[in-house]
């Protein structure tokens, strides 16, 4: 065995090679996807600090949850109709055209960023951050949904890595064009964004044509609004091992909020309240990405299989919860924009480098309605349920002009005692 092939076999164990072209066209599908949601999560607290103001951005989570309900509703109606490629084109259709348009209207002189006069009135902020907020969340779902279903555990143990490492390239590419906000205009970035969207439908049907994908439902079943909402809630209340899911894959969301607002308050307060202060903390943002997708790739390709092969799953699940309880403590004794960028960065890169794809794996021995109804209510619902709740947290101590001057202390208090609730039922769950 040459020593090129002992190392691939410590990081990655007994890799299936005769599955590696799919793996890496899963990779390239995720690596697109996420590619335009970071390029656009890199610039929605812009788009809103410019045109509605940043106070309002735990409002505007606590509210995203209502917009996912519906979203959720769709979704779960289209899963018993067609097949599950025809989701991502259903999906990325409508982002693709929604992102065009507000694009559009972005570089509009009056309702766009050229007014950089803040008003919770200006529909525009909200419309931007709904869309890319639902975007990101469920195109990713029903990635990891379609991914589950055709990849067994084994083989998920060795390969998830590689599919998030190199998907983490399109990460920093994205975040990289966030911070060209002032050459590029972010108008024309949202409009790039639409057209990652319709990149990915256009993936999808490449996938379709090389592997074998499950076809359309014959039977087209009916339901109320409701049913179809409540199709996933009933799957997570009905196994208590999907609530279980349910719990430790949202949590950490709670804390991750958090942390994330009082690093953007803190960086958004150094720059000037005019187009430029709005770009270069574009730039700032963008700045963050790159930092956190290059440590999640680097991770990803040379840390998580290994890590979860050596640990085993129950144990690796324990990792992310333990450094959540350190995070909060640090930022709680040293509360600057330097700690919160690190820390944040570092947790959310291991979040998508070795949470996400550790939790993943526990769809996995599951059902096809778990994995597609569950996990969209769990992901997208569920998440953004626990967002807002950190949103309620942050607005909470935003109130108060002295809660607000000691921000991350305060704040900083109710995610500590979240981050140990989690690692208890992260230790339950192992």
């Amino acid at each position: 065995m040459s020593r090129w092939s002992r190392v691939l076999e410590v990081l990655y164990g007994d890799i299936s090679w005769k599955e590696m072209p799919r793996v890496m066209y899963l990779s390239a599908l995720l690596c697109c996807i996420i590619g335009g949601f970071w390029l656009l999560d890199s610039l929605k607290d812009t788009v809103l600090a410019t045109t509605v103001g940043l106070e309002y951005q735990p409002k505007a989570k606590l509210l995203s949850v209502c917009v996912t309900l519906v979203i959720v509703s769709a979704y779960n109606g289209l899963i018993d109709r067609v097949s599950k490629p025809s989701l991502f084109y259903v999906v990325g259709s409508f982002y693709a055209v929604l992102f065009v348009v507000l694009g559009g209207c972005l570089a509009h002189r009056t309702i766009g960023m050229e007014n950089t006069v803040p008003k919770p009135s200006r529909i525009l902020g909200w419309l931007c951050y709904f869309a890319i907020e639902s975007y990101g969340s469920l195109a990713v779902a029903l990635f990891w949904a379609f991914t589950n279903a055709s990849i067994d555990l084994e083989d998920a143990k060795s390969s998830y890595g590689l599919i998030v490492a190199f998907a983490q390239l399109g990460a920093i590419f994205g975040s990289t064009l966030a911070t060209q906000a002032r050459a590029l205009h972010i108008s024309f970035l949202f409009v790039l964004g639409g057209g990652s969207c319709l990149a990915v439908c256009a993936m999808v049907r490449g996938y379709e044509l090389l592997w074998d994908v499950e076809p359309a439902p014959k039977t087209h079943q009916t339901s109320s609004f409701e049913r179809r909402l409540f199709d996933g809630f009933e799957l997570v209340l009905k196994h208590s091992y999907v609530t279980n899911l349910l719990v430790i894959s949202t949590l950490y969301e709670v804390v991750l909020t958090v942390l994330d607002f009082e690093m953007k308050i803190i960086g958004r307060a150094r720059y000037d309240t005019d187009e430029r202060g709005a770009e270069e903390f574009a730039a700032l943002m963008g700045n963050f990405g790159q930092t956190v997708n290059t440590i999640s790739f680097v991770f990803s390709l040379a840390g998580f299989s290994y890590v979860v092969r050596s640990l085993g799953l129950p144990m690796t699940l324990l990792v992310f919860p333990i450094l959540l309880v350190l995070a909060t403590l640090v930022a709680y004794a040293f509360p600057s924009l330097q700690t919160l960028f690190v820390t944040t960065a570092l947790l959310k890169a291991l979040t998508y480098a070795l949470n996400e794809p550790a939790l993943e794996m526990l769809y996995v021995p599951t059902t096809n309605d778990i994995k597609f109804k569950a996990k969209a209510w769990i992901d997208v619902v569920g998440a953004r349920s626990a967002k807002a709740v950190g949103s309620a947290i942050n607005d909470v101590v935003q109130r108060s002009p002295y809660l607000r001057e000691h921000l991350p202390q305060y704040g900083n208090v109710p995610a500590f005692i979240i981050s140990i609730i989690l690692l208890f039922f992260s230790v339950q769950s192992s």
